[in-house]
């Protein structure tokens, strides 16, 4: 019978690499949360609040609070959806523009480094991870 040491492993290396990741998104002034909702306007554009919570995953009551600090810094504003007067879009402002240009490109070479140590076997890890990650019950 096979341990689950495997799942011990991925554990721990999530762990640690989420905690690269808030290290060194915490050096541009920010929290995840909030690169998050950066990062998915700074590469699809506008959008409305439920498209950002949708690709960002994060709870909605969490997603007001992370948009009115976004908004208080100057990063993001909310405009009035063109068909739905009811709901809102949010955008990069020039500032949060100008945020993103300059650190987005400093968090890729981090966390490049550190995905550097994988060498040749980064390719093998991604299809074991996405062949564990869509794996479904019915499989069993």
């Amino acid at each position: 019978m096979q341990s689950l040491k495997t799942l011990t492993i991925l554990f721990r290396a999530l762990k640690s690499v989420e905690q690269q990741i808030r290290e060194d998104i915490r050096r541009y002034g920010l929290n995840t949360t909030e690169f998050g909702v950066l990062e998915v306007l700074y590469h699809k554009g506008p959008l409305t609040i439920q498209e950002v919570k949708e690709k960002v995953l994060i709870a909605a009551s969490s997603m007001s609070y992370v948009i009115d600090t976004l908004v208080k810094k100057a990063y993001v504003k909310r405009v009035k959806h063109s068909y739905d007067k009811r709901s809102y879009v949010l955008e990069l402002t020039p500032e949060g523009q100008s945020k993103m240009d300059g650190i987005y490109p400093m968090h890729v070479a981090s966390m490049r480094k550190r995905l550097d140590v994988l060498g040749n076997d980064e390719a093998v890890l991604q299809k074991l991870l996405k062949q564990l990650g869509t794996y479904q019950k019915k499989d069993l």
